[in-house]
């Protein structure tokens, strides 16, 4: 069991008085809580207390105590100093909230769900109130009747719909219920919150659908996909207790024949077999719309039919005419478009609404360009009425490839812990997401201290920091969720101009000589030092490349050098979860030549990542370098390419040529830049 804040907070307040009682008062004044507050907390500690052999002593007009032999209280002094904690945000209340009026057809006293939520009746109701306001755009309603409790009411489709959103669009990376690319990532939640969520069906169900989803020439992005997820846990609940939808034969015969239903059959049969339900033609159906409705990573197939590009190009000259602006790149902008108008025609038929966060901001941001989409919208599909949500997130498209929006002015820190690898790949993902960035400075852990943190308008990590200066951690690949999480924090900031004469530390080429030709040779040693191999891994992975390194002569010391790659580890995103891929990575002056080592398994290996949980590995791609900028720049070329081929990882990392080729074009960039060459 994971401890709170606060009922952490208690038993350091009873270990440090031990001896003497200790009034509830005293407790609730020291947490700046009511007394009834900390009377409930410790109804939930006592179970906490009981694996440690420690009692709470109660006495009547004396307060409380804890009660052990030395050996137990020591125990638990032990246990609390490195006892993580879990707090539930407001955001993380509310998901828990909905979930419970959703499961249940019945009303649920706000007593009861004020205990089980381990809140006070004024806090829930404060977290009801907020929560109605997002209701409302759902056409939900919240009924609170006195002597029967809490009532949600409305079509079960828009409750999924809103649970969805919250889940993805308020709920941060370490969040109880983040998601992570396509995985749930169930951290932790203490009892009292647990019988609230199915968690185990929704795992279930999860696993099942990366095996079925597997056969469409799609991949939908994770906030589709725990849409879907959603939907499936809480249809098989309302069908267990024989309840089913119903949905018109229109819509049936419009997407019978389609790929996505043929899945959603297979996918329902598996399902009936395990849960014992019986998937009716309109359940199936109803998958099938959010498959065909949903957001879309990439595709191999993106139009409908011959007439959907067509269409499409004749919408954006539409929207070029009547704004008189001018667009990066036509051919992204029109493949962008279509992986996300096609499946907003097929929610529009389903009529169903995907909620934007951003609708507001986007209008404000972008306000002609808004009334100029709305309108080539209509003029090119005069059939379909496109909801101020959909045409937002359409006019992101058009807003990230203006000619006139090059106006970037944030200037951002990316931090990894060695400042290659991961922070290239994080750099990347955001100048792609965001259009306003003006610089990026890639830096290590072991940089910080030299840099003015303060002249940075963010700095955002894919590890933990041990800084003053607010940060945010983010997985590198940069999932939606953290896209959001990026945007709410450029949003608060106003934007800084770095001093023109601030210099950053760097392993930069001099003019000297010998430098240079120390860098010339440093790099084409890392192009002849890329190798390939085809393997069965019988032993630790750390040990492997360990021993590797130290027979090809890359290090001389293994001990300094396991030390070192355990401990970042702990402290750093090693995978790229959802794929199946490991990148140990280091720039050290313990690494005596350059290497790239691409090792892919036979057999997958278990590899438990601090971050991610158990993540399932393939691919190891062992990337490790002694101090030089130049280095830097190719490895970090090398990740930042690796994105762009996540999808067809085994031609990519199979064929040592795309990797070379791609080390030799920075190379040259490199001496390009640093070099005077006519």
């Amino acid at each position: 069991m994971l401890l709170s804040t606060r009922e952490k907070g208690i038993i350091e307040m009873l270990l440090k008085y031990q001896s003497n009682f200790v009034k509830i008062y005293d407790i609730a004044h020291h947490l700046g809580v009511s007394s009834r507050t900390v009377h409930r907390e410790l109804k939930s500690l006592e179970s906490f207390l009981d694996k440690y052999a420690v009692q709470l002593r109660r006495v009547n007009k004396k307060g409380i105590q804890l009660t052990g032999d030395n050996q137990a209280i020591n125990a638990l002094k032990s246990a609390i100093q490195n006892q993580s904690t879990v707090d539930l945000s407001e955001e993380e209340q509310k998901v828990a909230i909905l979930y419970a009026l959703i499961q249940t057809k019945s009303p649920i006293k706000q007593y009861s769900l004020a205990h089980e939520m381990g809140v006070s009746n004024q806090t829930l109701t404060k977290l009801l109130d907020s929560l109605e306001r997002s209701l409302e755009r759902y056409q939900l309603q919240l009924h609170k009747k006195r002597g029967e409790g809490i009532h949600l009411s409305g079509a079960e489709s828009k409750k999924r719909e809103l649970l969805s959103q919250l889940m993805v669009n308020n709920l941060n990376s370490t969040s109880v219920y983040s998601v992570i690319e396509n995985h749930f990532v169930y951290h932790s939640i203490n009892d009292a919150q647990l019988s609230m969520v199915d968690i185990e069906k929704i795992f279930e169900v999860e696993r099942m659908l990366m095996d079925f989803l597997d056969q469409l020439p799609y991949a939908l992005t994770e906030s589709s996909y725990l849409s879907l997820t959603v939907h499936i846990v809480l249809s098989i609940d309302r069908m267990l207790n024989n309840e089913y939808v119903a949905i018109n034969k229109d819509i049936y015969h419009d997407v019978n024949n389609t790929l996505e239903y043929k899945v959603a059959t297979a996918l329902a049969l598996q399902l009936e077999h395990i849960y014992g339900v019986q998937f009716t033609e309109a359940e199936i159906t109803f998958i099938t719309i959010h498959l065909r409705g949903a957001k879309r990573k990439n595709a191999n197939e993106i139009v409908n039919d011959d007439n959907d590009e067509e269409r499409i190009t004749t919408f954006i000259d539409f929207v070029i005419s009547d704004t008189g602006l001018a667009f990066y790149d036509k051919p992204a902008l029109t493949q962008g478009l279509t992986l996300h108008i096609i499946p907003a025609i097929n929610r529009l038929k389903a009529n169903i609404e995907t909620y934007n966060p951003m609708t507001e901001m986007i209008k404000q941001k972008y306000n002609d360009l808004f009334h100029s989409v709305a309108l080539s919208l209509e003029k090119t599909w005069p059939d379909f009425d496109f909801p101020d949500s959909e045409i937002a997130f359409i006019v992101l498209h058009f807003g990230g490839a203006l000619k006139t929006q090059r106006t970037a002015q944030y200037n951002l820190l990316v931090v990894c812990s060695s400042g290659i690898g991961t922070s290239r790949l994080l750099a990347s993902r955001l100048t792609q997401a965001f259009t306003d960035i003006n610089s990026i400075k890639q830096a290590s852990v072991g940089d910080l201290n030299q840099l003015d943190l303060q002249a940075f308008d963010a700095i955002i990590s894919t590890v933990d920091l041990d800084i003053n200066e607010p940060y945010i951690t983010v997985n590198p690949l940069l999932p939606e969720t953290d896209i959001n999480h990026v945007t709410t924090l450029l949003n608060n900031q106003q934007p800084k101009s770095l001093n023109p004469t601030q210099t950053f530390p760097t392993d930069s080429i001099t003019t000297n000589i010998d430098d240079v030709m120390n860098e010339i040779r440093i790099g084409l040693t890392l192009i002849d030092n890329v190798n390939i191999e085809h393997i069965s891994l019988s032993q630790d992975w750390l040990d492997y490349i360990t021993d590797n390194l130290y027979q090809q002569e890359v290090i001389a010391d293994t001990t300094s050098f396991a030390e070192r790659m355990k401990q970042i580890v702990l402290h750093r995103w090693f995978t790229l979860d959802p794929y199946p891929i490991l990148m140990p990575h280091l720039k050290s002056e313990i690494i005596l030549k350059p290497l790239i080592l691409i090792t892919i398994l036979n057999e997958p290996i278990e590899f438990h990542d601090g971050q991610n949980g158990e993540v399932k590995i393939k691919y190891l791609i062992n990337m490790f370098i002694p101090p030089s900028e130049t280095l830097a720049q190719m490895v970090s070329a090398l990740s930042e390419s690796l994105v762009e081929h996540l999808d067809n990882l085994d031609q990519f990392l199979t064929k040592k040529e795309h990797i070379t080729e791609i080390l030799q074009q920075q190379y040259l960039n490199q001496l390009k830049t640093n070099l005077t060459m006519e």
